[in-house]
């Protein structure tokens, strides 16, 4: 994918306050995991410890539409001597779901893992229940490694957990 990035950029101080307001829409939180909407401090908080760099294990990105932020991506548990990170992506916006923003979001963190951090491997988790989401891993060419029976409690219930991830070669093959 040797193309410059378009739809993601590291995260900017001034994007959070207007990403707090998804944490607080009931159905991006129930497909983020999320049982208890925090304030906007303890929120802006968290985000403070990530801008003074407490951690080299997360990165951070807006996801960007005609210079709007539209959702928010990740790369966490950065693991540089295995050579791998786990990736989570939401988009807050709701008059941009299903138009494929997440889809190119994706590989252009794809593209920064890959590339420019030399990751052998990337994944990540995802609710049975977020049909949407199992969906793109798979139409993104993911592998489904297995799932994690009743890995999460919450809102009542337990959850299932699809694990899916990507090797370097396959996002070479099939994307570059």
């Amino acid at each position: 994918m040797k193309r410059e990035l378009r739809r993601i950029r590291p995260i900017r101080r001034e994007d959070v306050q207007g990403m707090h307001v998804w944490e607080l829409d009931e159905e991006i939180a129930m497909a983020s995991g999320i049982t208890k909407p925090r304030s906007l401090e303890v929120f802006q908080t968290m985000y403070e410890k990530y801008f003074l760099k407490v951690s080299d294990s997360l990165q951070l990105y807006s996801i960007v539409l005609d210079g709007r932020v539209i959702g928010r991506a990740e790369l966490g548990l950065i693991d540089r001597e295995n050579g791998h990170a786990a990736f989570g992506i939401v988009i807050g916006e709701r008059m941009s779901w299903g138009k494929g923003y997440g889809k190119e979001a994706i590989l252009e963190l794809l593209d920064v893992a890959f590339n420019e951090l030399y990751l052998h491997k990337v994944y990540c988790e995802v609710y049975t229940f977020n049909k949407r989401s199992l969906n793109m891993m798979h139409s993104l060419g993911f592998s489904q490694d297995g799932i994690l029976r009743d890995h999460e409690f919450f809102h009542e219930a337990y959850h299932d957990l699809a694990v899916f991830s990507m090797l370097d070669t396959e996002f070479r093959a099939g994307f570059e």
